[in-house]
């Protein structure tokens, strides 16, 4: 019996379009949701081998969260254009696109392996102003998590083209497969071999004892394995749109220039962001590697407020451009609307969560008192700006889908560099305001995009975007 497909066919109006947003939705929530679990349990594991490890850690992340802002820049150019062309029904056109946006993966992953190698992995420590003690364990940190960066494009670029297609439950099981993975790469990697006691027996656990290292090992085997898996898939004939159907292995213009005109602004809005947070850990360094591994780990804490809202932006985006490929504007509002609606809603529980459990969040990866209370303040700080955090993302979710990449990257830049830097900078350096004076102007910064994100989804013309620049014969 042949395999069902796993795509929703988006556009079925017998269907509730409530239900639709959520069958879309859901895998990516409980896809994200697992990976703050596992985000916290990673933290925890390096948070136990000691503060410094945490900060050697914290120098490199601004800077991988930048290259990871670049794939994410491919995989949103990819899938809005297959999204759209499944809308228009012209699937040759889809797996054309696949094919280019393969050559892509295979180019982008080469370059930012060989730049983390070969330039960042020795200078950036320095760059940052990262402690003596820091500088050994964040060189080795991120050498071994660049060698990994190829197969982190093909997860992050190939599982955006598969949920662009309607199937989010594929891409869920994939990036729940990296986070089991990791951690058990971290289980065996970071710590030394030692005895554990299990219901009442004793059992002998091999380690490596890398710390820091061994973090990165189970971070870039975890990237290993499911962005093989994610390019098997692509490969194979199980998703409506997989190489097979692809007429040209050769590299095609037009296409790559499709996809670079919706993907660059895309990937500028996250090397923006990411650029923004290189300066702000820049500036939390050197007020001392405690304050560092609060901030790092209230950020990491954050993300369980704002990651679940995260499926409902990338509904949007494969639901807009579907529905606009398929020329149902009407449909693509609603939509829209229905998205924005579900976000705010799971982001106000979120945030409310967040600020009355602030101190038991940071406990989870680290005991050390000071780093506790320091990092729990900042997370109730910033538990009043959840739920525009929760307006901006799935509205810039629905823009992207229109086709309007531009905007979001204005927005950020309005956002980060703007209102959230400039203000940190004067509250930091000429207030000495210490490390609320990064997350109250983070605050601010989300209110601010709110604001701009609603004027610009108010104004309707991403409905428009598509059909007067990206659209084709």
């Amino acid at each position: 019996m042949k395999k069902e497909k796993k795509e929703l066919d988006l556009l079925d109006k017998t269907k509730s379009p409530n239900k639709i947003v959520w069958a879309l939705a859901w895998p990516t929530i409980v896809e994200q949701l697992l990976l703050t679990v596992v985000t916290y349990v990673d933290a925890a594991m390096v948070g136990s081998v000691g503060v410094n490890a945490t900060a050697a850690i914290a120098v490199n992340t601004s800077v991988i969260w930048l290259i990871q802002g670049l794939m994410a820049g491919l995989g949103v150019g990819a899938s809005v254009l297959v999204a759209t062309k499944i809308g228009e029904r012209k699937l040759e056109q889809a797996q054309a696109i696949l094919m280019q946006s393969i050559l892509s993966m295979i180019l982008l992953g080469g370059a930012v392996m060989l730049i983390g190698e070969l330039i960042l992995a020795h200078n950036l420590p320095r760059w940052m102003g990262a402690e003596e003690a820091l500088l050994a364990p964040a060189e080795q940190y991120m050498r071994i998590v660049a060698a990994a960066f190829p197969f982190q494009v093909l997860l992050a670029v190939g599982c955006a083209i598969i949920r662009g297609a309607g199937d989010t439950r594929t891409p869920m099981f994939y990036n729940i497969l990296s986070n089991i993975v990791n951690i058990i790469g971290n289980f065996l990697f970071i710590y030394e071999t030692r005895t554990v006691s299990l219901f009442g027996f004793s059992l002998k656990i091999w380690g490596a004892g890398m710390g820091v290292g061994g973090a990165a090992l189970g971070t870039a085997l975890a990237f290993f394995i499911s962005g093989l898996l994610t390019l098997r898939h692509l490969l194979s004939r199980k998703s409506i749109v997989h190489v097979a159907g692809a007429k040209s292995l050769k590299p095609d213009r037009e296409i790559l220039g499709q996809i670079v005109r919706l993907g660059l602004p895309a990937a500028f809005e996250r090397v923006t962001l990411s650029s923004g947070q290189m300066v702000i850990t820049a500036l939390v360094t050197g007020m001392g590697s405690s304050v560092l591994a609060a901030h790092q780990l209230a950020t990491t804490a954050e993300s369980i407020c704002y990651m679940p809202c995260f499926g409902f932006s990338v509904a949007a985006t494969t639901l807009v451009a579907q529905s606009i490929g398929a020329g149902e504007k009407e449909m693509a509002k609603n939509y829209a609307g229905i998205c924005i609606r579900y976000g705010i809603g799971i982001m106000i529980i979120s945030a409310v969560l967040m600020f009355l459990f602030a101190p038991q969040m940071i406990w989870l990866f680290i005991r050390d008192t000071a780093v506790i209370s320091l990092g729990a303040a900042m997370l109730r700080i910033e538990a009043f700006a959840e739920p525009f955090v929760a307006v901006t993302n799935v509205i810039c979710g629905v823009l992207k889908g229109g086709g309007d990449t531009r905007w979001p990257f204005y927005i950020s830049i309005i956002g980060m560099w703007i209102v959230r830097l400039t203000l940190a900078v004067v509250a930091i350096k000429v207030f000495g305001v210490g490390l609320a004076g990064i997350w109250i102007p983070m605050a601010i910064d989300w209110t601010v995009r709110m604001l701009i994100c609603l004027r610009r989804y108010k104004g309707g013309k991403w409905l428009h975007i598509w059909d007067e620049e990206h659209r084709t014969a």
